[in-house]
């Protein structure tokens, strides 16, 4: 069995690497679950529906030119391209796929903090695109 420590992963967000400054990433793919019970069943019946997973983000801001906050604000209210590999610096392959995925940037904090912390966020995205997992491909 194979163990990875989470302290490699690496997240671009609309083309701009932003793993220097990610403390945690959370990829949750979900899709929607439709009844299809019939008459005579015993039990509950579901079917795959349409995906709506999330991306889940906790990082420090920085509003340095092609940072974090810059990055996030420029893209406020649009859809961009994630991609998240979870041991960057490897190479793409079956122990470390690559994960592509289009995200709604619907909300931000660009500033969160008080007297002796962090300005940091933790930010949940809605994916307006199925998770597309690759073997192939750079980060």
């Amino acid at each position: 069995m194979a163990v990875m420590l989470n302290s490699t992963v690496g997240v671009k967000i609309n083309s701009v690497d932003i793993s220097d400054h990610v403390s945690s990433a959370t990829l949750s793919q979900i899709f929607d679950e439709l009844e299809i019970t019939a008459l005579g069943d015993t039990a509950h019946k579901f079917t795959k529906g349409l995906e709506s997973s999330t991306l889940s983000l906790d990082f420090f801001n920085d509003f340095a030119a092609s940072q974090v906050t810059p990055t996030l604000q420029a893209a406020y209210g649009t859809t961009v391209t994630a991609v998240l590999i979870p041991v960057k610096g490897t190479a793409v392959g079956a122990a470390n796929p690559l994960y592509t995925v289009s995200i709604l940037i619907n909300n931000l904090t660009p500033i969160n903090g008080d007297v002796a912390s962090i300005n940091s966020a933790s930010i949940s995205f809605t994916c307006n695109s199925t998770v597309v997992q690759t073997t192939t491909g750079t980060f």
